[in-house]
């Protein structure tokens, strides 16, 4: 089954938490803390996989969590790292990250996935707890309290995909589209004499000599198709990354009465233009080689109608007959050095310096240091403090053991963080929360 959109949402897997243990020895009357660190939860990543083409794999499974580090234990000794997971996703498939109401969150994950190889980290894993041990110094030799596991990130991911191919294969319904991609390569779409037989994109790789392009044939195109009508405006976007647009025009639709009438294909092709350009202008800009299919249709009138379309400003380059393949060889040799120098003209172009953006630095809401922190005074006596470091550490703090409430408190204390909640007016009466956790009772 063919897939082309999915949302997700993915977890990484939680720190294992830090372990309170003692040493324990026969003649070592005080051997001390020796409770380990607990290991960090796996990541996920997703790269673009060329061995797969839809993301059929999403439809039944929704949800992805990797494995959560394992608890440290006593003797000092760590919990194991939780394992990554990895998904695979065509080449050309686009990921954004959603808010839980399903829009495009402000400043979430964005990347696009358009070469096989590709890849990006899609959540990280949490931060395994520090075991008593970490927390031994000079002046507390008898920590009894451990961290928590951090739990790992989770965002819920929109995946669309769009085909990666050299050339887009673009006309109304029925103008021979499935029958072209069908004898220029290897593909087998399904080929009927119906309208709208084609309700997938359909891809094939196209060889000329010892060079060859992959071709994309999607769905007929008709008037309001930007708009949803028919199938095509589904597909639309498949054709955003094509280099090169062959635009079909259908011999039969101009016979009606007989014999072949041009301005019933000129108006068929400024439909098509016309729907290309309302979808996105850049589509509608993008290069195009026009040919007429079916001439078998037309035997002895190709050359009157040819030139009846350029007096009409629609410059034909090539006529053939998908039905009888003929003229198919002088198509493939015709569209080969226009890919070719497409693709070398993409290549400048993704090399060129983009031009300088300036940089917005946000150090208190991305500095891995705990003093790095900002407070939000949302109403009279409700406080809420952001910081990426402060917001882990809290997170992380057992605040059923006295031990690790009193080191929450030093830690808030040396950062100033209680000094500067005064200053806002913090007061008994308050209500503090660091990220989501309310703390104002261990302040």
């Amino acid at each position: 089954m063919f897939l082309d959109e999915a949302v997700i949402d993915v977890t990484g897997g939680s720190g294992g938490n830090g372990c309170v243990g003692w040493r324990r020895e026969k003649y070592v009357p005080k051997g001390g803390p020796d409770g380990g660190n607990g290991g960090n939860g796996g990541n996920i990543y997703m790269k673009a996989d060329p061995n797969t083409d839809t993301l059929s794999n999403f439809t039944s499974r929704k949800a992805y969590r990797a494995k959560d580090g394992n608890a440290g234990e006593g003797g000092n000794r760590y919990g194991k790292a939780g394992d990554d997971l990895y998904l695979s996703v065509p080449p050309g498939t686009v990921i954004t990250e959603r808010d839980e109401k399903g829009q495009p969150a402000s400043k979430g994950l964005t990347a696009d996935l358009a070469q096989p190889g590709d890849q990006v980290l899609l959540v990280s894993g949490g931060r395994g707890g520090y075991g008593n041990a970490h927390f031994k110094s000079a002046t507390r030799q008898r920590p009894d309290f451990a961290e928590k596991g951090e739990p790992g990130q989770r965002r819920k991911l929109k995946l669309e995909l769009k085909l990666v191919a050299d050339v887009g294969i673009i006309g109304f319904p029925s103008s021979g589209k499935s029958t072209i991609i069908s004898v220029i390569s290897s593909a087998r779409p399904k080929i009927a004499d119906y309208e709208f037989t084609t309700i997938v994109p359909n891809l094939g790789v196209v060889h000329v000599d010892d060079r060859s392009f992959v071709a994309c044939d999607v769905p007929g195109l008709i008037e309001g198709a930007h708009k949803g009508k028919g199938l095509g405006h589904r597909f639309l976007k498949h054709i955003e990354r094509c280099s090169l647009l062959l635009h079909v025009l259908d011999v039969e639709r101009c016979l009606e009465s007989g014999e072949p009438d041009p301005d019933v294909l000129v108006q068929n092709y400024h439909t098509v233009r016309k729907e290309l350009e309302s979808h996105s202008p850049i589509l509608g800009a993008r290069r195009e080689v026009v040919i007429l299919n079916k001439i078998d249709l037309i035997p002895g009138k190709v050359s009157s109608l040819l030139k009846a379309l350029r007096q009409k400003d629609i410059e034909v380059a090539l006529a053939v007959s998908a039905a009888t393949t003929e003229n198919i060889a002088k198509l493939k040799k015709l569209l080969l050095p226009i890919v070719l120098a497409e693709r070398e003209r993409q290549k400048s172009v993704r090399t060129e310096p983009e031009d300088e953006v300036l940089q917005v630095l946000r150090p208190h809401m991305e500095s891995s240091k705990m003093g790095a922190y900002r407070i939000e005074k949302q109403k009279d006596k409700i406080f809420r403090i952001y910081g990426k470091r402060l917001e882990q550490f809290t997170v992380m703090t057992d605040f059923g053991s006295e031990s690790a409430i009193r080191r929450f408190r030093d830690v808030c204390e040396r950062i100033g963080l209680l000094r500067a909640l005064r200053h806002e007016g913090m007061d008994e009466k308050s209500q503090v929360s660091i990220g989501d956790i309310r703390v104002e009772e261990y302040l």
